[in-house]
């Protein structure tokens, strides 16, 4: 992993000397009142500072690179409390240093190497893709579950984990059968290189057995990773809190009640609002097109499953044929593994219709849905009435919340995921919504439009 965070902080150094030396220069022409060298000092002062922020907040810890948006988290955290303390050493000082040379650098710098960080990892995951800058890994548990681990980290590359082999627990607790296995353990590990091990769920594992391996992986450098086998709860949800003199995981409740969920809406309105405003014509120009394919009005209002379990009118640009709708059944059916098949050559959808689903313009009436508050930007999609009887118990959790505009399923394939899948990816939402989360999927929206997968 040095080389990596070799690289990381070499990047970030270069980006802030050259994003602050521009900022400078432009200071310079504009005739900044203040001589070269007390520029250059604060411009110098400012980089090193910067870097050390990040490193001292684990903005260089390589095991957050390729994945997830902790690597990110940790950046703006740097640079804020960067900014903070900037502001406390201005207060103390008879001269502080010139505002207009170090907010605007701040800002400017943390967009800068935010955008570095991510061409970082679009070639990081583009090496691991390949097979190279794969983190060679042990598998430790019982048979089934260590199958588990290797299909997980086989089926995302770009995480980083290559599984290359797996050893069962050990048949007994007593001492003399933990420490020959942890013997075998270690040389195993030795002949093969291995980076990372990972702990799957096992009855002959015990806290004591796991204290003692992570005190043999400590010399070695390796990484121990323990999955909790707890099914999609994760991040926000798990904290560690010491209680009666132990470190025990809760699990708190899902974070899109109380003062989040009126964060969530704060967010939905404050971008659906002005989105609205500058896609007016857009939606006067397809409103037309619809017209003038096809007989039948531009709007169509699909009865569809809210928040509660309620019953709304989700709004959409109608993309097919008039009374389309009363042949659903014999057209689409259930979700089974052909539904792929009988969507993509769904005969009802229009010419103009078609066109729509592909660039799924024909959603885009579903941001009044949003500031009505039926609906949030994003979220689970919302199912038809009829499709309830599909959901497992489990599966109603997914109406805890408003339905999404666009939904994590939505940006992972959008028809051509598998219904379990939906259902699974919706629950994962519901447990660990967060407002990254939520800019993330909207990001993702964007390029899962433009690419065009499973729109149809």
């Amino acid at each position: 992993r040095s080389p990596l965070m070799r690289r990381a902080l070499l990047l970030d150094a270069a980006i802030l000397s050259a994003t602050i030396g521009l900022h400078i220069r432009i200071l310079f022409q504009t005739g900044f009142p203040l001589d070269h060298q007390q520029i250059v000092l604060v411009g110098g002062v400012l980089v090193v500072g910067w870097v050390m922020a990040i490193l001292m907040r684990g903005g260089y810890d390589t095991r957050h690179f390729g994945t997830g948006s902790e690597e990110f988290k940790r950046v703006l955290s740097a640079s804020t409390t960067l900014l903070a303390a900037i502001g406390v050493v201005a207060l103390a000082l008879p001269a502080p240093p010139p505002l207009r040379v170090v907010v605007p650098s701040l800002l400017l710098g943390t967009a800068m190497v935010l955008l570095g960080r991510w061409m970082l990892r679009k070639w990081l995951v583009g090496e691991r893709l390949a097979g190279r800058r794969q983190r060679r890994t042990l598998l430790i548990g019982e048979r089934d579950l260590n199958s588990t681990l290797a299909e997980a980290f086989s089926g995302d590359p770009a995480a980083g984990f290559k599984a290359i082999g797996a050893v069962p627990p050990p048949s007994s607790t007593d001492g003399a059968t933990v420490d020959a296995w942890l013997e075998d353990v270690m040389a195993w590990i030795a002949s093969r290189d291995v980076c990372a091990v990972a702990v799957a769920e096992a009855k002959s594992i015990d806290v004591d057995l796991l204290r003692r391996l992570a005190w043999r992986l400590e010399g070695p450098g390796i990484d121990l990773m323990v999955s909790p086998m707890l099914s999609d709860v994760a991040g926000p949800r798990i904290s560690v809190r010491p209680a009666a003199g132990l470190p025990l995981l809760h699990l708190d409740e899902p974070s899109l009640t109380g003062p989040k969920r009126i964060l969530k809406r704060t967010l939905d309105l404050c971008l659906t609002v002005p989105a609205m405003l500058v896609l007016l014509p857009t939606f006067l120009l397809i409103g037309l097109a619809i017209k003038l394919d096809s007989p039948g009005r531009a709007f169509y209002v699909s009865r569809r499953v809210g928040q509660g379990g309620e019953v709304f009118g989700c709004l959409k640009f109608r993309s097919m044929r008039t009374g389309a709708d009363l042949a659903r059944d014999e057209v689409i059916g259930v979700p089974d593994d052909d539904i792929v098949a009988r969507s993509r050559e769904d005969p009802r959808i229009t010419r103009v219709g078609r066109l729509l689903r592909r660039w799924s313009l024909d959603e885009l009436p579903q941001l009044l849905n949003v500031v009505a508050g039926n609906m949030s930007l994003v979220g689970p999609r919302p199912v038809l009435p009829e499709e309830l009887s599909l959901l497992a118990e489990p599966d109603h959790r997914r109406h805890l919340t408003r339905p999404g505009l666009t939904g994590l399923w939505q940006v992972s394939g959008r028809k051509e995921v598998a219904w379990p899948d939906r259902m699974r990816m919706d629950l994962h939402y519901i447990e660990n919504w967060s407002v990254a989360l939520d800019v993330v999927i909207l990001a993702k929206t964007a390029k899962a439009v433009v690419a065009g997968h499973g729109a149809y």
